[in-house]
């Protein structure tokens, strides 16, 4: 085995070479070995190397990806991760304060604190760091969280139905809202019609939120610094349930499953190509029809899905059987089974993360 008198011997930028080849969850591991590992790995050369490699290598982040699936309804403050570039669970303590988590991103989440969910905090899960924010309008839910790590701020949205005016059914709407932890403050943005008060899930790609209309079949885009709200002229790939949009290498995808007879009998993923004047959904592939009947266990009305890097997530919560596929080589395989929650307490969590670079700091 390797002193660390012997790696302290390699010249420096080999040191370097090396370093920048781990993923963060190893270089944690590292600064603790010696005063030599920690100088380097802390040192801002290092750092604007890692961060400019990590940008451009996905991969990277897989290693570090933690997907939070189930919470434990007997035991507050613990949650199965799956970890797939280990293939393996792990249990994470969740701080006691948190009852209900909206919307993660990074390695942050946005809940509620307190019994009656009453304020919000921003909480980093692998730090536990606690970041109280103020109060959102009334009778808002939090849309979607993004965490800029090059920088450690971070935005929220918040959307909210207004009550009409004179009882006029026709004058509800959607009214919007972003969070900007530089300025600590909510900052009113947009309205959309009220037929949209009830959103699908968001992702962020190329400076814009697309986000899924909810009961209606749209494609919607928020501009977070604008507060522009626009429909994209596309139609949902019918008769589809169980929507979930994906961001993968700068591409947009969808997944659902398609319905027979009131049950799910098959479960796609499409991908949509922004970039041509007439935009449509198109397939990209199914679940494999051996995987879906194990998946489905012969009838399936719902599931779940979570992705982070292409790697995405199905969950048949009824049964909490789990499928993973990779969307850059279309693999799909089964976790390991776990023990970490007894089946019967377990609820969905469904969240993903991956470890930040502020830890290495």
């Amino acid at each position: 085995m390797a002193s660390a008198f012997e790696w302290d011997r390699l010249p420096h930028d080999l040191q370097h070479s090396i370093l920048l080849r781990l993923p963060i969850s190893t270089l944690l591991l590292c600064k603790s070995l010696s005063r030599s590992f920690l100088d380097t790995i802390r040192s801002p050369t290092f750092l604007d190397a890692y961060s400019s490699l990590r940008r451009g290598c996905r991969s990277r982040h897989r290693d570090d990806l933690f997907l939070l699936l189930f919470a434990d309804r007997g035991r507050h403050g613990l949650a199965a991760a799956y970890l797939p570039s280990r293939a393996c669970w792990l249990p994470l303590p969740l701080p006691p304060s948190l009852h209900h988590i909206h919307a993660s991103d990074g390695s942050l989440v946005v809940a509620a604190t307190g019994e009656n969910f009453g304020g919000d905090v921003v909480c980093d899960l692998f730090s536990q760091t606690v970041i109280p924010i103020l109060p959102r309008m009334p009778h808002s839910y939090i849309l979607a969280l993004i965490d800029d790590e090059a920088s450690s701020d971070f935005r929220i949205v918040a959307v909210g139905s207004l009550k009409p005016v004179g009882n006029a059914l026709n004058d509800v709407y959607v009214s919007s809202q972003v969070y900007d932890s530089r300025s600590g403050r909510w900052h009113p943005k947009g309205q959309l019609p009220g037929h949209y008060a009830m959103l699908g899930n968001a992702v962020f790609l190329d400076g814009l939120l697309f986000v899924l209309g909810g009961l209606t079949d749209h494609l919607l885009t928020f501009d977070l610094d604008s507060g522009e709200w626009s429909v994209v002229d596309v139609a949902l790939p019918p008769p589809v349930f169980c929507l979930h949009l994906v961001v993968f290498d700068g591409r947009l995808f969808l997944v659902g499953g398609l319905e027979e007879d009131v049950v799910i009998a098959r479960i796609g993923i499409w991908e949509l190509n922004l970039n041509k004047s007439e935009k449509e959904w198109r397939l990209f592939c199914f679940m494999p029809d051996e995987c879906f009947q194990e998946f489905s266990i012969n009838e399936l009305v719902h599931f779940q899905t979570i992705d982070r890097f292409g790697i995405v997530c199905f969950c048949n919560t009824r049964e909490s059987i789990v499928l993973v596929c990779d969307l850059s080589s279309k693999t799909w395989w089964w976790p390991p089974a776990f023990g970490v929650i007894p089946k019967l307490r377990r609820s969905w969590l469904g969240h993903a993360l991956d470890l930040p670079m502020r830890l290495l700091k």
